[in-house]
């Protein structure tokens, strides 16, 4: 199954701006999707997915949960963006230009691939070179460093369970 890859590095080498990413989900309002992928991929990648959640007890408004499998999720319409659990992080790896205020959701485009597997969606197409493909990936590959977050989201980024040396 094809998946959404995300090239972390190679899109913060980059230099460009996340907003000038397009995409093409119908039911945005303003069209924000590529900060919720960025967003899945920081927590999956770097939230050191501590076992008393100091971020998740920091929120005032109950908008972080920490799911069974360690992840951290956080609900877009309760947030109020008071990043207090940027500030409660012990390891920084929360980072607040990432926590989008605007709902945002990416469907991955499963429907126009459906219809035409060799579909690439705008978010592809507007992103800087090598940095969002539409890729057939069947497992992780830690020595590449890469990741899955989900069903649909592949992730190349360092991620601070698997080091070097270390699985």
């Amino acid at each position: 199954m094809k998946k959404l890859f995300i090239d972390i590095p190679a899109l913060l080498n980059s230099g460009a701006a996340a907003d000038k990413i397009e995409c093409e989900y119908l039911f945005h309002r303003t069209n924000r999707g590529p900060f919720t992928l960025l967003e899945i991929a920081e927590f999956a990648a770097y939230c050191r997915q501590c076992p008393e959640s100091f971020c998740v007890l920091a929120c005032p408004v109950e908008a972080l949960e920490r799911l069974e499998s360690g992840t951290i999720k956080r609900y877009n319409m309760r947030c109020v963006g008071c990043k207090s659990c940027a500030l409660a992080c012990p390891f920084g790896t929360i980072f607040p230009e990432v926590l989008n205020y605007i709902t945002a959701q990416c469907d991955f485009c499963l429907q126009q691939l459906q219809q035409d597997p060799e579909y690439q969606p705008a978010c592809v197409k507007t992103a800087p070179e090598q940095t969002f493909a539409m890729l057939e990936i069947a497992e992780e590959d830690p020595k590449n460093k890469l990741w899955f977050a989900g069903k649909h989201l592949a992730i190349k980024s360092p991620n601070w369970r698997r080091k070097e040396g270390k699985v």
